[in-house]
């Protein structure tokens, strides 16, 4: 808005005032504003309106239907329509599938609900160059989220609640409680259509609204406002922190799959910090928060705390923390491989492997990436395969074989280069390694033909 001054809007002049210290609203371009027919989301498309009217920008309303509820969601999508058509509104309608949605993914409804609805609200502002996405979360909104938050067990962030502004999301209405809301509604005579499953007790939130904070308002009778003050103050804490740690995260390096830091760099940060610096890795990697709890990143921190060179541990979503000897490193895992059978002559692929394969008379070269095998010494099937566990190998003028971890270690592999190593095998049996060596009894003997591999990195 500007340098402007702030806005009127009847009886919710407060949140105008809210919008203004915290830039909401633009002076010119769309803002796309949720809409589900609700009273809270009618009173900010309703209020936003008047607004757009004093201060140019335009406004567009976004309405969503979860696939949850047959009749009434077509009753509310009418509704929300025919009200956007009298008021000159344009609006714009989604649809998706949240119970199928939460099946796949192993969410609950309700996160399935939230995450297909904003997919929808970040895609319909694209298309109409929308500048904000405006959503009517109010005070009650706000508690209920800390609370939950508090329920299920959080850090700084959880208790700071739900940001005013995330992006182009805004909230204008996060510091006005219910009743302001239903006032406005009432004055301007603004009808709304109520969504019967905020009845429903099998949600966790709606248990946290009508069960769990009217124990809490005999208490308190202010709880709401309390609790919202309290998320303020430690939202300013938190941004604060959040500051440090992306000065302290300066030194994380980022490539592919892979986020890696010092140990040492890591463990000499106030403790305060190491957490942080740990979710921000995992940020990197696109690991959703809500997938890692308090009790994956201390595991993390006390791998990296050992003194173990090549520890690691396994986190959620396919995250291997390891320690890389003086390094930390999260690293996300690699499809898995299916074994590959090897031609006498041609080509084949491996994971990220293509292994070129041929016959030859006469002796040939030796060089990184290449192994040589005896071609008469073979009598079976050969595959390439992941370096398996728990296997062993006797190497040329060794006194008896030798576990393949000896091996790696030996040769000074890091456990990340093990991990992407592959195998061959002849007739099942492990007859070579690349960065290892062959067998005793596949090594060529002379005059005899020799089985080449070539490994190139695709």
């Amino acid at each position: 808005m500007g340098k402007q001054e702030a806005p009127r809007g009847g009886t919710l002049r407060a949140a105008a005032a809210f919008c203004r210290q915290w830039n909401m609203l633009p002076d010119e371009g769309t803002v796309l504003c949720a809409v589900s027919g609700g009273a809270d989301s009618m009173c900010l498309l309703a209020w936003l309106s008047d607004l757009a009217g004093q201060y140019g920008f335009s406004v567009a309303a976004a309405h969503f239907n979860h696939g949850l509820r047959d009749e009434s969601a077509a009753r509310d999508e009418a509704f929300v329509k025919d009200w956007c058509e009298k008021a000159g509104i344009p609006f714009y309608a989604g649809r998706g599938d949240t119970a199928a949605a939460a099946a796949e993914h192993g969410w609950s409804v309700e996160e399935a609900g939230r995450a297909l609805r904003y997919a929808f609200l970040e895609q319909t502002a694209a298309e109409i160059h929308a500048l904000r996405v405006a959503t009517a979360h109010n005070r009650g909104d706000n508690a209920e989220t800390v609370l939950l938050n508090l329920i299920r067990g959080t850090g700084l962030t959880g208790l700071a609640g739900i940001a005013p502004v995330r992006g182009m999301f805004i909230r204008p209405l996060l510091e006005t409680s219910r009743e302001e809301i239903e006032r406005y509604l009432e004055e301007r005579r603004i009808p709304h259509v109520e969504d019967e499953s905020n009845q429903e007790l099998i949600y966790t939130r709606n248990r946290v609204r009508r069960e769990v904070l009217p124990v809490l308002r005999e208490l308190n009778p202010r709880i709401e406002e309390t609790l919202c003050k309290t998320a303020a103050l430690l939202r300013q804490e938190d941004d604060y922190l959040s500051e440090v740690t992306r000065r302290a995260c300066a030194r994380v390096r980022c490539e592919g799959g892979r986020a890696a830091l010092r140990r040492e760099t890591l463990t000499a940060l106030p403790p305060a910090l190491q957490g942080r610096v740990v979710r921000y890795m995992l940020d990197a990697l696109d690991v959703p928060k809500k997938d890692v709890t308090a009790r994956h990143i201390r595991a993390a921190l006390d791998l990296a705390r050992s003194s173990g060179p090549t520890a690691q541990i396994s986190l959620p979503r396919g995250i291997t923390a390891r320690n890389e000897y003086e390094e930390f490193q999260l690293c996300r895992g690699e499809a898995a491989w299916e074994r590959a059978a090897l031609p006498p002559v041609g080509e084949a692929v491996l994971g990220p492997w293509r292994i070129e394969c041929r016959v030859v008379r006469a002796p040939a070269e030796e060089r990184p990436g290449r192994l040589i095998l005896d071609n008469g010494a073979i009598d079976g099937p050969v595959t390439a395969d992941r370096c398996p566990a728990g296997q062993r190998m006797t190497l040329p003028g060794s006194e008896g074989s030798r576990s393949l971890k000896r091996l790696f270690v030996d040769a000074g592999l890091s456990v990340e280069a093990r991990e992407r190593t592959p195998a061959i095998f002849v007739g099942g049996r492990l007859a070579a390694v690349p960065g290892i060596g062959v067998d005793r009894a596949f090594v060529p003997r002379p005059g005899r033909a020799q089985y080449v591999l070539d490994f190139h990195r695709k």
